[in-house]
């Protein structure tokens, strides 16, 4: 191959290259947003429901300082998170097939769930 048909060959696949491309979505499906309360004596809702498969945006506010809600942890995924009086913290997840996703607080006395729809 020549040289110029080289040149030819790489100003046809560079011209290809600069049209603009429309982004992309991950998940057509709209986050669902949970929000959840704490107070002294637990979670309020205590359970929430969710779609299979989807994203959940999961919104916990403490509200006292009493009681044992400083910290969320969700065994199943290893994760805990402080729980700052009175700030909004987020959590995004996505829902298992089937089932429920449990959460509770830090000294596992509070129990809270989303269940799947």
């Amino acid at each position: 191959m020549s040289t110029f048909t080289r040149l030819l060959l790489c100003l046809a696949v560079t011209a290809g290259c600069n049209k603009e491309v429309a982004p992309t979505s991950q998940s057509t499906a709209p986050r669902t947003e949970l929000h959840v309360k704490v107070d002294a004596v637990g979670y309020h809702p205590e359970e929430s429901r969710a779609p299979a498969n989807q994203p959940v945006r999961l919104i916990l506010t403490r509200t006292s300082d009493d009681g044992c809600g400083e910290e969320l942890v969700i065994p199943s995924l290893k994760l805990k998170r402080k729980l700052p009086l009175n700030q909004p913290v987020s959590v995004d997840l996505t829902m298992p097939a089937s089932g429920k996703l449990a959460f509770t607080c830090g000294m596992d006395m509070m129990k809270g769930a989303i269940v799947v729809n």
